[in-house]
């Protein structure tokens, strides 16, 4: 995936995607809770394993734009007469 080409918004919009299967999936394991697998469980930590990574990976790209944003205007004051 191209990190240069992913947007605060399309991260939030995957992490929200993401905990609505999370939810969907509680809910259902919730509803029938006789009925719940190894497989529902597997599933459960997949996605929350997602959800963290893309957080993470979300939080790892508004800092590298905060440190670019920083890079630019100290570079613009310095270069000022």
């Amino acid at each position: 995936m191209d990190e240069q080409h992913i947007s605060t918004s399309d991260y939030t919009a995957l992490i929200k995607q993401l905990c609505a299967r999370r939810s969907d999936l509680v809910q259902r394991m919730a509803a029938d809770p006789e009925h719940v697998t190894d497989q529902h469980i597997h599933d459960l930590a997949a996605l929350q394993a997602a959800v963290q990574a893309v957080e993470a990976e979300k939080r790892r790209a508004d800092s590298e734009t905060l440190r670019q944003e920083v890079q630019e205007r100290t570079s613009t004051l310095q270069s000022m007469p």
